[in-house]
Order: structure tokens, then sequence, then C-alpha cells
């Protein structure tokens, strides 16, 4: 039995963004299908289980202390976290780093290099510890994984990591999704709308979210389409100040919901006639893949991962054209056709990044790194 050690004490609920869906959809991929030959235990700060209980059923291990105070959780992390998982054959760190103190059976994952590639998105302090920790993470750890082959081809290129010490471990859909059945939020919001078409943009209001072409986008198409909504979720970010200005006055109408629970985003998302997905930045971008599986056509930036995520299910866009943006949302509500050829090439796209399937591709690099 190969026994794997999954270090979270970096994820603290609700402040690290996609790589914390990405990280606990993961992990209840693990459970949903746990192989004869390897045993699991994930270790974490205790509000991490009040927020996703299912991880329990991952053999969930809290960690004592401040753990969302950067200082203790280092300290933490090389003492009693390297107590903890001394009889283990893999430790696992999904948070972009390894602990000063380690067994020397590191797998890392990367997330993405924004830290090196775009710092002004950081504070910074942040800034500097991720530019000196993130080189020398990579370069000790026995293996890495990423969540798309963009970010994989980054840590090769830019960190100088040899590409036989990288594997791509994809994320995934909620395994435990069904739907829109018994969801009163999410029917109450939905409903809100009326029969207009609607757009969905599910983003912290980050600068390199971009909203603020998608909002001029809309304002040029909502002379072509006078009932349209667009939908902003998600929580307050850098550019808090400058996206909301836009909304309010733009010519279109624009609904803020700020963050909404993971049932009621997915009715959203089944509900829009649009995902729009404008980031310049990403290593993933897992709501373009919520939508595909939602059968809701996406309209994307041609940036980073995304065109190596979507492929040919989605229309790739110059993130900064926000008339080429407003043309392409357009054909998409207007054009039957390429609708149907959007969701039947999606539900392609959403089943090879199934639970299974990504949870596979996990397990094969802990039993090669063992």
């Amino acid at each position: 039995m190969i026994s794997v050690a999954v270090n979270l004490a970096w994820l603290t609920p609700g402040e690290v963004g996609g790589s914390e869906e990405y990280t606990t959809r993961l992990l209840l991929a693990v459970a949903a299908a746990p192989p004869d030959d390897i045993g699991v235990e994930v270790f974490g700060q205790a509000s991490l289980l009040r927020a996703h209980p299912r991880l329990e059923h991952c053999g969930f291990r809290p960690l004592r202390g401040p753990l969302a105070l950067r200082p203790y959780r280092i300290v933490a992390e090389s003492t009693q976290l390297m107590r903890a998982t001394g009889g283990a054959d893999v430790v696992h760190h999904f948070g972009g780093r390894l602990p000063g103190r380690r067994h020397g059976n590191d797998v890392l994952t990367i997330h993405d290099l924004q830290p090196l590639e775009q710092p002004d998105n950081f504070s910074s302090i942040k800034r500097a510890y991720l530019q000196w920790a993130l080189p020398r993470s990579a370069a000790a750890a026995r293996m890495i994984c990423t969540p798309s082959q963009w970010v994989a081809e980054s840590v090769i290129d830019r960190l100088g990591v040899d590409e036989d010490r990288v594997r791509v471990v994809s994320s995934t859909w909620d395994p435990t999704a069904h739907g829109t059945v018994d969801n009163p939020a999410g029917d109450r919001l939905i409903t809100s709308f009326g029969d207009g078409p609607v757009i969905v943009y599910p983003a912290i209001s980050h600068p390199h979210k971009n909203h603020l072409v998608l909002l001029a986008a809309v304002d040029r198409l909502a002379q072509r389409h006078p009932d349209l909504t667009l939908v902003l979720t998600g929580g307050t970010g850098r550019a808090e100040a400058e996206v909301a200005a836009a909304a309010a006055g733009a010519r279109a109408r624009v609904v803020r919901t700020g963050r909404i629970g993971a049932a009621a985003l997915r009715a959203l998302v089944a509900r829009a006639d649009v995902l729009a997905f404008p980031s310049r930045y990403e290593g993933f971008g897992l709501p373009v893949l919520e939508a595909m599986r939602s059968d809701t056509p996406v309209v994307a930036a041609d940036a980073t991962a995304l065109p190596g995520v979507i492929g040919e299910a989605g229309l790739l866009i110059d993130p900064d054209d926000d008339r080429a943006w407003a043309d392409a949302l357009d054909q998409v509500l207007t054009d039957d056709a390429l609708r149907r050829g959007l969701v039947d090439a999606g539900r392609i796209v959403a089943k090879q990044h199934a639970p299974a399937a990504a949870a596979s591709r996990l397990f094969a690099v802990w039993r090669e790194v063992a």
C-alpha cells in the first residue's frame, strides 16, 4: 500500500481563488474512486473541513494553530506537518511551494507562474516571497504537477525544470454536481433575469480578469439585444473600483451577485446563454469547463492556458478587442447552428476532464514517485 500525505495547510477557504476549487475537486475525485494500492491522508486547517465537509472522506486530519497566518504556517509545515507525515511514501504539496524542512519524497503542484509573470497583481511582501519560493521549490521537488500543458511548458521554460519531472494533472468538474434539481437559491436567482439572453462571467474583480473589456463589449451588444443581462459573480479584487464604476454606468443591464454558493453558480451557468471568460491570465480556467459540462457555449480570451483547455469547443477572442467580443457574443446568441456545434464540442472536452480521468492521472504520479 502506497501512503500519500497531502499538504493543504496553505488553503484558507475563500482566499485562494481557483486553486481551492482545483484542489478540492481533485481530492473529491480521488475519494470517489480510491484504488486498492493507495491510501491518502489530507492535512489542513480545521476551517477547510467546515467549508468542504466532503473532504472528510479523504482521511482529513486538522493541523493545529492559526495556519491562515503565513509566518505561523511556514513554521508549522516544517515542524508539525513534518512530524505527521514522516511515515508517508509520498507527500504532495498542492500550494505551489515546498516547506523548508521536508522528507525528500515531495510532489509539488504549481498552479501557475503569475507571481513571476504578472507581479503587479500581488502585494509587495507576497510577491517577494513567492518570487523566491517558487524557483527554489521547483528545483527541489521530486515531481511537479500542473493543471494544464501551458503551465507545464511555462515551468519547463521559465524555471528550467527538466520535462521528465513535470506531469499535467488537469482540473475536473465537481464530481457531486447533479444539475439544478432541488436548488431553491439557484432557482430564485435565475428567474429574476426574465426571458432575455443572459451572459455570465464568474470571476473576482482582479485586473487580469479583464472585466472592463467585457463591460465595453456588452455596452455595444445592448444596442442589438436591449433585453440582455450580464451577470458578474465573484468577490472583490484590486480592480473593484473601476469595475463597479463601469457596471454602474453601463447601458446594458448588469447584475453583480458577489460570491454565491456552488449550487447557485451551477444553476446560473446552466441558465446562461453564454459564459464569457475574458481573463488575460489563467492556469486552467475552471469556469469554462463547468460551462461545457452544463451545455453552455463559451467565448473566452485567446490567452495563456485557455486555448489549450477549450480547443474547438469555444470562440477564442483577442482579450483587448471589445468590438470583437461584442461580435462573437452576438454570433453565439443568434446562430443556432454555431451554438449546437459549440455545445457538442464542449461535451467532448468535459468528458476528457471527468473526475475519474483526472484522479487516474494523479494516481499515476503518486505511483511513479513512490
